[in-house]
């Protein structure tokens, strides 16, 4: 994991130290290399927050196409791809058919990914899981006739989508999960669960208990700061009915699951210890802004108190999605 040290000496300096001391291919994003807030969530070490920032850090909007056998002799993670912030997916050999985790951001995109597995295994892919009712339009990728899992709410957030990664009815799921189903497919035993709408209204997580494995989709990703996520919720386009506090129900759901690694919707691999750090900041931060609403202070005291600047608006005059800081004030305030 790479450490940067930010020296405020003026542009010059500031620019020299980017083009010397980040690796070839890195970005820097706002909140990537940046230094560690001064007061750290309780039960959170510098080595816990470094190493979260170090993921944090190490993510690329564009990165090639990597398949990484993961758990047992089975299960992969693939990351990147031809779009821009594709999404990872991962895949489980069975007997006699390959499982699909999840959904990259086109049908190119996953067909690049069927091309990887052929060269693994011969096995037709023939199951979809569907972790999240954002990106699915990778799954027009795969096989006609597949059978395609989802949670129920992502299955309606699909048959209601009009614009958005509008999937073909027939690429809706087959079979839906409510909240927590266990099932053997082709010889593969994997848990399914909703906990509650975190970044979407539809979020499900993939258990391989055999091999400690979790695919948790866009619940987890390192392309947000330490103190941010994305939640896809109200005066989101879309809205995909997603809460923060819904989020944070999910995320202690995850840890208490047997599981050591956790794949990440866009970034590296989670350990659990990875996870709970960013749990929380997530945490610590609905915590002091739940006090701060109880004193009735409004959100841009409350983003003043936090030291976060307000939303810009684009070129177009138009301000950016809510973010995590604004919906959890909505939502301890009750705002649409």
């Amino acid at each position: 994991m790479s450490k940067f040290t930010k020296l405020l000496f003026g542009a010059a300096a500031l620019a020299a130290l980017v083009s010397i001391g980040m690796p070839a291919g890195a970005q820097n994003e706002p909140y990537q290399h940046v230094p560690l807030p001064k007061e750290l969530p309780k039960g959170v070490s510098v080595e816990d927050a470094q190493r979260l920032q170090g993921l944090i850090d190490d993510y690329k909007r564009q990165d090639p196409l990597t398949v990484t056998k993961i758990g047992g002799d089975n299960v992969y993670f693939a990351k990147g791809g031809v779009g821009g912030n594709d999404a990872n997916v991962g895949f489980v050999v069975g007997k006699t058919g390959v499982i699909f985790i999840d959904s990259k951001n086109s049908a190119a995109s996953e067909k690049d990914v069927l091309a990887e597995i052929a060269k693994i295994t011969p096995k037709p892919v023939d199951t979809a899981i569907i972790l999240h009712s954002d990106h699915e339009l990778g799954v027009t990728g795969l096989p006609a006739g597949i059978t395609i899992i989802a949670q129920e709410n992502t299955k309606k957030e699909m048959e209601d989508s009009k614009t958005n990664d509008a999937v073909p009815s027939n690429y809706f799921p087959t079979k839906t999960i409510a909240k927590d189903e266990t099932m053997t497919i082709d010889g593969v035993k994997v848990r399914l669960l909703h906990w509650a709408p975190a970044h979407t209204s539809g979020d499900l997580a993939a258990f391989f208990p055999a091999q400690k494995v979790v695919f948790v989709g866009d619940v987890i990703v390192t392309d947000f700061g330490l103190t941010m996520t994305q939640i896809h919720g109200p005066g989101d386009v879309p809205d995909l009915h997603g809460s923060v506090a819904g989020w944070i129900v999910a995320v202690k759901g995850m840890l208490a699951l047997n599981a050591d690694t956790y794949v990440s919707g866009h970034g590296d691999l989670f350990t659990k210890r990875d996870v709970r750090t960013k749990l929380a900041f997530i945490q610590d931060k609905w915590d002091k802004m739940k006090a701060m609403v109880a004193q009735a202070k409004s959100l841009d005291d409350i983003r003043a108190a936090l030291g976060e600047p307000p939303p810009k608006p684009n070129a177009q005059g138009k301000l950016p999605p809510p973010n995590t800081t604004e919906l959890i004030y909505n939502e301890l305030t009750n705002k649409e």
